[in-house]
């Protein structure tokens, strides 16, 4: 065959494959799944009740009923099933007389013992705190971050389709939000003095400012201007934007947002303050995300959108993100990965923001992310996380791809930690990635198998479910099964694992 037919044949028959390949996906229309999402929260809701009950003695409760229903209240949202959102809304709603109406506030400040000080504010502050009157600002953050989703939803409803749930819950809420972002972001007065206190601090980690002064009370608008410019130190990860930050400016992004959909619905102090702050940290984590390159499916290059690669090394939880063992750590293993991600658990943060964003950037005329830069992220978790096995769908540990173990020994938990593929599959299903298949049928496709897989009664798929998905973690040194998606009565972890996953992929 003449050469130049043949190369012709070659291109022609690699498209009308490819092709083929592409039709072959499975889709998220191709089941029918609002039935099982009503029946798996039906089954689900004992886990947001018991929350609820706890928060009396942990705070963290708040971090929990978040998380948990977040993803199962966006869904909600989407399909305008309006009797299930307000549902959820009154969960939250419980949540208000835990909630204290106070001027003390503990902090971290420059004393002689170095250990966090009692101050008596000029004004009350609303507050959810642990007994010993300490913030939980990472539970805090992640509520209030859920409860800012939902102003935004709210506002979006028309006066006449909004329930009376949904008006009182902005009722309730709007000075709950109004007195947190404020406080984190602009700061409070000591009473009968000027100086501005702020709640963060990076004195626990042994950062220190360029100054070489510790790091005390900084305000949200200081601390996140400071990190941008990489002026901490004292360890690899003094500068990185973790948890907290993130959650406090994709929350403001939505309650600032809600604003500009609706201006009557709900007033907010200092918006011009709060909106300048937003802006400007919007810029600053910009600059943290880089294009990267992997190779996809067929061998190609394609580029990537990673976000602060490498600024979690040294870090405790990452110390064994190298080891990719099976069996349980000892301290010869340790072995850091320098260019390590963020863990796919807690990288659901980087979501909540880039999902943020799309929906209010107009408002802010915004750029960051275009849709190529939103395909470029969800590239990095199919070529870099995903395992690249249809027939057994895992996801490594850490969104660059590293796939060691995370958090042993963590929090003096002698015997715990994650193994290869834990962290990262089960944060993969519960931490909203499904979403992300509307950038991508390849992402849309795998996890198609997964529920296919979780639906199965063939062996080999209960027996791989049973190995890689419904034992999650280690404690004592063995492991956990935390899940049993085959039995006939699912446990309520079961059902909430599952809940996330179908709720994600409408």
């Amino acid at each position: 065959m003449n050469k130049k037919y043949l190369k012709l044949f070659i291109i022609v028959s690699f498209a009308l494959l490819m092709n083929s390949y592409t039709d072959s996906f499975k889709s998220y229309k191709d089941y029918k799944i609002d039935s099982k999402i009503l029946e798996l929260w039906s089954q689900s809701k004992d886990i947001i009740k018991k929350s609820i009950e706890m928060l009396d003695s942990s705070i963290v409760e708040l971090y929990f009923i978040s998380t948990d229903t977040y993803n199962i209240l966006n869904y909600g949202f989407r399909k305008k099933n309006y009797p299930l959102v307000d549902e959820i809304l009154q969960f939250y709603i419980q949540t208000l007389p835990y909630l204290k109406n106070q001027r003390d506030y503990i902090i971290y400040d420059i004393n002689e013992s170095e250990k966090r000080s009692e101050k008596t504010l000029q004004e009350p502050i609303l507050i959810w705190t642990k007994n010993n009157g300490d913030e939980e600002t990472i539970s805090s953050s992640q509520f209030l971050f859920t409860l800012s989703f939902a102003f935004n939803q709210i506002s979006k409803i028309s006066t006449n389709d909004r329930t009376i749930i949904m008006n009182q819950f902005i009722d309730s809420f709007s000075p709950v939000l109004s007195s947190h972002y404020r406080r984190w972001i602009i700061g409070v007065k000591e009473i009968e003095k000027t100086d501005i206190l702020g709640s963060f601090s990076r004195r626990g980690w042994g950062c220190k400012d360029r100054y070489g002064e510790y790091i005390y009370t900084r305000v949200l608008t200081q601390f996140i201007k400071e990190l941008g410019a990489n002026e901490y130190h004292g360890a690899t990860y003094c500068n990185v934007i973790a948890d907290p930050s993130l959650l406090i400016i994709s929350g403001l992004g939505h309650y600032l947002g809600g604003f500009y959909n609706d201006k009557k619905l709900y007033e907010i102090k200092n918006r011009e303050e709060l909106e300048l702050f937003f802006i400007t940290s919007i810029k600053i984590i910009s600059q943290k995300f880089k294009i990267d390159k992997s190779i996809n499916f067929d061998s190609q290059r394609v580029l990537t959108l990673s976000f602060q690669n490498g600024a979690w090394f040294g870090h405790p939880d990452y110390d064994y993100s190298g080891y990719i063992g099976s069996s349980f750590p000892s301290i010869k293993d340790k072995n850091s990965t320098k260019n390590v991600g963020i863990d796919v658990a807690h990288g659901s943060r980087v979501i909540y923001l880039l999902e943020m964003l799309i929906e209010n950037q107009k408002k802010f005329n915004i750029e960051f992310p275009t849709q190529e830069q939103m395909q470029m992220f969800t590239n990095g978790f199919i070529y870099n996380v995903f395992n690249r096995d249809f027939n057994r769908p895992l996801f490594k540990n850490y969104m660059n791809g590293s796939n060691g173990w995370f958090r042993v020994n963590y929090d003096s938990r002698e015997g715990f930690g994650y193994a290869p593929f834990k962290i990262g599959s089960e944060g993969a299903i519960l931490g909203g990635y499904p979403r992300l298949g509307k950038y991508s049928k390849e992402l849309e496709n795998i996890f198609c198998i997964i529920f296919e897989k979780l639906n199965s009664t063939k062996e080999e798929d209960i027996d791989f479910i049973n190995e890689f998905y419904e034992k999650t973690v280690w404690s004592n040194r063995e492991e956990i099964k935390v899940y049993n998606f085959y039995d006939k009565k699912l446990n309520p972890k079961s059902s909430l694992f599952l809940l996330n996953l179908y709720s994600s992929m409408i």
